[in-house]
């Protein structure tokens, strides 16, 4: 027979065999098996995107909506109104559209009129043509011929005393070389401008010099050409000016030879760009069909061909037309360069 204290050690062995066993038994109950996941692909509709359908323009030259010319002028608007009456009764025979005339002197109200797309046809100045063309608002139809003249220029002048060449041919009217050889004297003086806005006694000849790499002193405004002409022949003002070209002489005005009578001896011109200033041009809204851009294009070149027709549409605007020439984008392009050169944001001279 087994001893007591034997029976008790192997039972002891068994009670820890058990035990571990029963813990190995408990822990692979609580393995956790990972099955793979079981993918459903459900087919989504996507969502319609709601797009804004373009309605079309309202159809235009009726009387319930008649074509809008637009003008900015610098009077009484409804004065302008009465005197274009002659000139819309001309259009209308001749087109079958009613048409009105609406004048602005406030250039920023017809700018936006022209951006919501109230005036289909806008008598234009060329800095407001190209904040107009940059915004993609307008196709250019026509420029005017005024006293004689489809574009103007830029002229710098100087007194005779201040010893500056001369590049300028007197009886061909013309430069006799470049602007950047004739200009370069400049570098370093002080210029007399007109006033900000204006393209050939300001915006172009600041163009011409900052296109030929010619730095200068800040300017003198003087307002007008008159008194660019005065200053630079009393001298001590400024060194140089520019004024308008080939639209005449700023020298022989009566506000200045009148008084200053040996003032063409006195005052030189140094050098004269080509005409590349547009003069008053017409310009048709985006909007506007082609085939009513045309009619009405059609219009005025039919209208200007008789002398009638030239007092007419003179008379409309107060501004002297003596025909019209039709244009493309590029008639500008000269222009639109020497505006960026001269660092000039056009949207910020409208009306000119």
């Amino acid at each position: 027979m087994l001893t007591l204290p034997i029976v008790f050690i192997i039972f002891k062995k068994s009670l820890v065999s058990l035990i571990l066993i029963s813990l190995l038994l408990s822990a692979c109950t609580q393995q956790i098996e990972f099955q793979p996941t079981i993918t459903f692909v459900v087919e989504i509709q996507p969502t319609p995107i709601q797009i804004e359908t373009v309605q079309p323009t309202e159809q235009i030259g009726l009387e319930q909506s008649p074509i809008v010319i637009g003008y900015v002028i610098s009077g009484n608007p409804s004065d302008y109104e009465i005197l274009a009456e002659d000139m819309i009764s001309a259009l209308e025979e001749k087109t079958s559209y009613a048409i009105s005339f609406v004048a602005y002197n406030n250039p920023q109200s017809a700018f936006d009129d022209l951006r919501l797309g109230n005036v289909h046809f806008f008598f234009i100045q060329p800095l407001t043509y190209l904040a107009a063309s940059e915004r993609d608002l307008v196709d250019p139809l026509l420029v005017s011929n005024h006293f004689g003249l489809y574009n103007y220029g830029t002229q710098f002048f100087a007194n005779k005393d201040s010893m500056f060449n001369s590049y300028f041919d007197q009886k061909t009217n013309k430069a006799t070389t470049t602007a950047d050889f004739a200009l370069r004297q400049f570098e370093g003086k002080r210029p007399c401008w007109t006033e900000p806005s204006s393209l050939s006694g300001t915006i172009i000849p600041f163009g011409i010099l900052a296109q030929n790499g010619i730095s200068f002193l800040p300017a003198a405004y003087l307002q007008n050409p008159a008194s660019v002409v005065r200053a630079l022949y009393i001298k001590g003002i400024c060194d140089f000016g520019a004024t308008y070209a080939y639209s005449g002489d700023p020298r022989t005005s009566s506000q200045v030879i009148n008084d200053l009578p040996n003032i063409l001896d006195q005052i030189d011109i140094i050098w004269q760009s080509e005409a590349i200033i547009p003069s008053l041009g017409l310009s048709a809204s985006t909007n506007v069909p082609v085939q009513i851009q045309n009619d009405i294009k059609n219009a005025f070149l039919n209208l200007i061909t008789s002398d009638d027709g030239k007092s007419i549409i003179t008379d409309a605007l107060q501004y002297d037309i003596q025909g019209f020439i039709s244009i493309e984008d590029d008639y500008y392009d000269q222009l639109r360069k020497l505006v960026e050169a001269a660092n000039i944001n056009p949207y910020q001279h409208l009306g000119y």
